[in-house]
């Protein structure tokens, strides 16, 4: 028999899902818990790692709670974290998280040791996940996606769904397939991340908070991790600081530990310290995630800056939201797709005000003098307030106000000519970037490309093949009824 005259054999389910990490376990569980047929397909063997900064806050760790994945996470023994500090200087914030579903902590997983509960998670609802299992097209009728072709090492076969969801990453190969892999709109990211696990030095002493540490432009993070009393480090920096890594490892870490005294003092004598990882791959985007019997799930359809915190979170939300959303449409095609639009203007919605702010936190150097004081006004309480931007219990534009960019730009005025000197070139730059973001979350719609002054030109995510069939950024009818709100949000 010649190749042309293979038969491919066929199998049959309602959804088939590209990818079983956060976005896609979340999707599968509402999906098999409601009696679907749902295969989830993922290249690796889990446990696998991936590279990520893996933090998630009380709002992150409920959707946990809510796929049935939080006794698994918490059996791997992390620490549970109820606080998040930030030092600048002589700035110096406190602050307790905003409690979700009766969860007053956050927890840092290892990748490999996390996804494998999530994986386990998705089965425990009924979803059949295959590892070692790699897409190779999208399989189309009508124009319309109706399920993908897979192979392993010893078997290729198609499978015809309802619904082809891509929860495949950055570089996700059915975004290409569906002809949506270039971003509508992106950013380029001027930092970069290093990133270690360690022994923390402070053993059972050590603080159980998300520590941030800023100075001479570097963001350090220190994150309590898994099992207890290991650490995650985390060095975010310009992107040119990175060779420094790469060239010479240890001589980069022992130098950004040395540079700054508090830092120092935190972290000098850390053991049984891993390799460092490193990253410049950092784009943020938006990509069309929508359109015939398709959706893009997780970091597949939008990325943003890791220092926020919230990209497995928005992973784990929004695909329990799409399973949630397919779960009912289904067998409805036109409804099916409609659906699925208004989850993703609901996505949007949701997250550009932290896309907005990882853009701008992402440009390197050190903290000015406005930016000092407006983040002084969060100082003296340790009622949730700054934490919130994390925690995404309000909109950026909530909690960093007009009145405390006001009181920021008071006081950096009256102390003194070194902290003026610069100032309203300072303002030139950062208005637009507020009214940008601003006008973006609150009018410009639907799959806007309007420009904002938050976004780089010089974005890159990588190449896949782009299928031929159209373009999901093409014209499409978006259903306007409002978007009802998620039940489960504090």
């Amino acid at each position: 028999m010649t190749e042309s005259e293979k038969t491919v054999r066929v199998e049959q389910a309602d959804v088939v899902i590209v990818g079983a990490r956060c976005a896609g376990s979340a999707a599968a569980v509402p999906l098999a818990r409601a009696g679907h047929k749902v295969v989830v397909i993922d290249k690796a063997r889990f446990p696998s790692d991936t590279m990520s900064t893996h933090v998630l806050v009380p709002n992150g760790v409920q959707e946990l709670q809510l796929m049935g994945a939080l006794p698994g996470i918490l059996a791997l023994n992390p620490t549970k974290v109820r606080r998040l500090t930030l030092h600048d200087g002589d700035l110096d914030v406190e602050e307790r998280f905003r409690p979700f579903m009766g969860i007053d902590y956050g927890v840092c997983v290892p990748r490999d040791l996390q996804d494998q509960v999530l994986v386990e998670a998705a089965r425990a609802a009924g979803a059949d996940v295959r590892e070692r299992t790699a897409m190779s097209n999208v399989v189309w009728r009508h124009g319309r996606a109706v399920g993908i072709v897979c192979r392993t090492k010893d078997d290729e076969y198609e499978i015809q769904a309802k619904l082809v969801i891509g929860a495949d990453g950055r570089k996700s190969n059915v975004a290409g397939e569906v002809g949506s892999y270039r971003p509508y709109r992106a950013s380029a990211n001027g930092r970069g991340f290093a990133f270690r696990y360690v022994d923390d030095p402070l053993g059972d002493a050590a603080p159980k908070a998300y520590e941030i540490y800023r100075f001479n432009g570097h963001q350090i993070l220190v994150l309590p991790s898994a099992p207890a009393g290991r650490t995650l480090v985390v060095n975010m920096t310009a992107c040119e600081n990175i060779a420094a890594y790469k060239a010479d490892p240890e001589g980069a870490w022992a130098a950004l530990i040395d540079e700054d005294p508090v830092l120092s003092k935190r972290m000098s004598g850390a053991t049984n310290m891993s390799s460092i990882r490193t990253t410049t791959d950092l784009s943020s985007y938006y990509r069309a995630s929508t359109g015939p019997g398709w959706a893009l799930a997780g970091d597949a359809g939008h990325f943003k800056d890791p220092t926020t915190g919230n990209g497995m979170r928005d992973a784990l939300k929004f695909g329990r939201l799409l399973g949630e959303a397919a779960a009912t449409t289904l067998d409805r095609p036109t409804v099916l797709d409609a659906a699925l639009q208004v989850w993703e203007a609901a996505r949007d919605r949701d997250t550009i005000s932290t896309y907005h702010w990882g853009n701008r936190e992402s440009r390197p150097g050190a903290s000015t003098a406005l930016v000092r004081e407006v983040l002084r006004t969060f100082a003296g309480s340790d009622e949730p307030d700054l934490s919130d931007t994390f925690n995404r219990a309000r909109p950026i534009e909530a909690i960093i106000t007009p009145k405390r960019m006001v009181t920021g730009l008071a006081r950096v005025l009256r102390s003194g000519p070194d902290a003026r000197r610069g100032l309203l070139h300072e303002l030139r730059t950062e208005l637009p970037l507020e009214w940008g973001s601003r006008r973006h979350r609150l009018l410009d719609g639907f799959r806007s490309t309007r420009p904002t002054a938050t976004e780089r030109s010089g974005w890159d995510v990588g190449t896949a093949r782009e299928s031929s069939w159209r373009h999901a950024s093409d014209p499409v009818v978006l259903l306007r009824d409002a978007v009802a709100p998620d039940a489960h949000r504090a």
